[in-house]
């Protein structure tokens, strides 16, 4: 039975997910005017033209990367940051032109957080400090963190995706900026992320398609530069890509979802508090089900994962209302796991850390973590805060294709 205190926590950050949550039902609320007389017909349309798996069909090998040093990172950590172009295709013809004029979206930003080399933190800190002043291969597995919808500065990635903890495990991270967030948004369409998600549920699709091609293209880089494995670890709806990924891709060396989406129409079609949309849209013949069929296809939940259960983690908040630990608990049933629960929220995820320990000492125990003595860094759990490290700016260095 939960404590009087942890009980307290998880209504406090359940209170607040609430809130957020009904800030963001306004948000998606679609207006009347979307809601056309043949608002039916044009939504089975779309329905049928993504359901299958074609919208991630792999496209051309990654062009040219450019990294440009950050500074110091957290636990010896150098900070990269890296740019390529998105060569993403949209699947829809029709919305191909709108893809074009989003020319922010064009290029994939993300950061690396590279380690000294494999034995180089046992040669002396001249080595270590030399290896760490040019980007190059450390050796080392590489996870790819996704954030949620609507942030994507690193900062808070560095700190809600546990770059730390994972760093001290001996991997290094990359967290990428999903498409139409961040630095990818485009100037003058309102904040990062707020064109992803809403009525236009092609453009939708067609983010999940484009997140799935930029990941697979930086996935890609980072073993033709020596990576080893890559992995995939995301929140929210970076938890839903992960998941995403994980039905796609078998060589993947594991998957995380924290607090994932795993039904973006059960999200968008909503609960009680958007009832004036609900029976607008009935009105038009559009009903839950239709919206769920229109994203079928990039459900993770629409065919089976192709990892192992030793390879996959889902953790949940108990005061998650929000995305809900329903949407994980089905994740994790469809999985073949037991989800990690802790008593937070979406938002507030008090008690995260002590799950993300569990799940990476169950990695680590099934081969998927270096073994602690093969860790870059050995500072024991728990984890402290994330250093701020230093910003400095260096030119940059060109890095071509995948040797």
């Amino acid at each position: 039975m939960a404590s009087f205190w942890t009980s307290a926590l998880t209504s406090a950050t359940a209170a607040l997910d609430a809130g957020v949550l009904r800030a963001i039902e306004r948000r998606l609320r679609p207006p009347r005017r979307t809601l056309p007389d043949d608002a039916r017909p044009r939504l089975l349309e779309l329905a049928a033209a993504y359901g299958d798996d074609r919208l991630f069909q792999r496209g051309p090998e990654p062009g040219p990367v450019t990294a440009r040093r950050r500074g110091a990172g957290p636990e010896g950590s150098t900070r990269w940051d890296l740019t390529l172009a998105s060569d993403y295709r949209p699947l829809l013809a029709t919305y191909r032109d709108e893809h074009a004029r989003y020319r922010e979206n064009h290029t994939i930003h993300a950061r690396h957080y590279t380690l000294p080399p494999v034995g180089a933190a046992d040669a002396g800190p001249d080595l270590a400090g030399a290896d760490r002043a040019a980007y190059r291969p450390s050796g080392r597995p590489v996870i790819i963190a996704l954030h949620g919808w609507g942030a994507g500065p690193y900062w808070m990635s560095e700190r809600v995706l546990g770059v730390a903890g994972w760093l001290r495990g001996g991997v290094e991270v990359v967290a990428m900026q999903l498409p139409l967030h961040g630095k990818r948004a485009p100037a003058g369409r309102g904040p990062s992320g707020a064109l992803v998600l809403g009525p236009h549920l092609a453009r939708t699709n067609e983010v999940m398609g484009q997140a799935i091609s930029d990941a697979r293209a930086l996935a890609a880089h980072l073993r033709g530069h020596g990576a080893p494995s890559v992995a995939v670890v995301g929140m929210s709806l970076g938890g839903y890509l992960a998941s995403l990924w994980a039905r796609l891709d078998p060589d993947l060396a594991f998957a995380v979802a924290l607090v994932p989406a795993v039904d973006l129409g059960e999200l968008i079609w909503g609960g009680g508090s958007n009832i004036d949309f609900q029976r607008d849209a009935l009105r038009a013949g559009v009903d839950g089900d239709l919206v769920g069929r229109v994203f079928a296809g990039h459900s993770p939940l629409a065919a089976p994962v192709r990892l192992r259960p030793d390879q996959l983690a889902v953790l949940a908040g108990e005061g998650d209302r929000i995305t809900g630990p329903a949407q994980a608990d089905r994740l994790a049933a469809h999985w073949g796991v037991v989800a990690h629960r802790f008593a937070g929220g979406h938002l507030a995820q008090a008690g995260r850390d002590t799950a993300l320990r569990a799940v990476r000492r169950g990695l680590r125990e099934a081969g998927h973590l270096p073994a602690r003595a093969a860790a870059a860094v050995a500072t024991a759990e728990p984890e402290p805060s994330a250093s701020t490290g230093t910003s400095t700016d260096t030119e940059p260095v060109v890095l071509h294709g995948p040797r």
